[in-house]
């Protein structure tokens, strides 16, 4: 299978559900993978002869990055913006108001200036995005919560009053919505906090997100940006750390792709360690001599120290042709 044909398919069954990724990190496969769903193969790359039920082979489970699609470009969702920035989250920002949903406003956001209803006919890159309403309205509100439901989602939150939140429950069961959908939304959005402030309400919001991203088996959460870049370039190295041990500045996990014009996506911790993996990275790109391999990088902390670092531990990268 081509690269660009195996990240499509790990895209669309990730709109559908978390996948498993099996890889192999020895033998004369080194850096093969597969993408499995409850057992069942759905794609590998590339296609070689491998007992993919090999216990030695590293597992992981994956699932997309937070990307937030905020509903309303106001005050909550502007004090939201820059604390999910902060974090390295996407954020998409909607409102048909021009004053309230722009790049000046949002300079690190994408910004859709339409109607809330128009928005919906469209189709979007989001991966089970992480759905925000706080529009001006209830009525706005409500039109948006329809179509999220309808939705590939991970989270739902409204603002409102139980007051009010209820009365719009109560019409949407009208129009055919069940308790147990509507029993997937959390609202009054955020944690209970006792926020008065826009701020301390964005807060609110964000660490329920937190919370609902980091619930249930520990995660390998992709960059969707990096996916689709992945399924449209002909050429690259990945570099993914595959084991940590101490306090290294990275997970399991952790990724970033070179591409042929020299630029990356990514990240596998930041610092003096990922300059040393890009620097691999750009002269395996560079040489098609070099075949895959892992690289422990060690960094305890005389040497962290040396390179202007202050964790130490060790982390291993696999280094993949693509």
């Amino acid at each position: 299978m081509h690269a660009k044909s195996y990240y499509t398919s790990l895209i669309d069954t990730l709109h559908q559900g978390d996948v498993q990724r099996r890889t192999v990190l020895s033998g004369p496969n080194l850096g093969a993978e597969a993408l499995f769903v409850e057992d069942r193969l759905i794609a590998s790359l590339p296609e070689v002869e491998q007992d993919w039920q090999d216990e030695q082979l590293l597992r992981e489970h994956l699932s997309c990055a937070v990307e937030l699609v905020v509903f309303g470009g106001g005050h909550v969702a502007l004090e939201l913006y820059r604390l999910a920035s902060v974090m390295g989250y996407h954020l998409t920002i909607v409102d048909e108001r021009e004053e309230y949903c722009n790049s000046d406003r949002f300079p690190q956001a994408k910004c859709l200036c339409q109607m809330f209803e128009t928005v919906f006919k469209e189709d979007h890159p989001w991966i089970r995005p992480y759905f925000v309403i706080i529009t001006r309205g209830h009525s706005f509100d409500q039109v948006c919560l329809e179509h999220c439901l309808r939705l590939p989602h991970s989270y739902i939150g409204m603002i409102g009053s139980r007051a009010k939140v209820s009365k719009t429950f109560a019409a949407m069961q009208e129009k055919g919505f069940t308790k147990a959908e509507l029993s997937e939304v959390c609202a009054p959005i955020g944690l209970d906090i006792n926020a008065v402030t826009a701020m301390e309400i964005a807060l609110s919001i964000l660490a329920q997100i937190v919370q609902y991203s980091r619930a249930g088996v520990q995660t390998v959460q992709l960059d969707s940006q990096l996916l689709q870049r992945q399924t449209l370039s002909e050429s690259y190295i990945v570099a993914r750390v595959v084991e940590k041990h101490g306090s290294s500045p990275c997970e399991v996990g952790f990724q970033l792709a070179m591409f042929e014009d020299g630029t990356f996506s990514g990240t596998v911790g930041g610092g003096e360690m990922e300059a040393r993996v890009l620097s691999e990275t750009d002269a395996m790109l560079k040489n098609d001599a070099i075949e895959n391999h892992m690289t422990t990088f060690i960094l305890d902390k005389e040497k962290a120290g040396a390179l202007g670092m202050i964790c130490g531990g060790q982390a291993t990268v696999l280094f993949q042709r693509r």
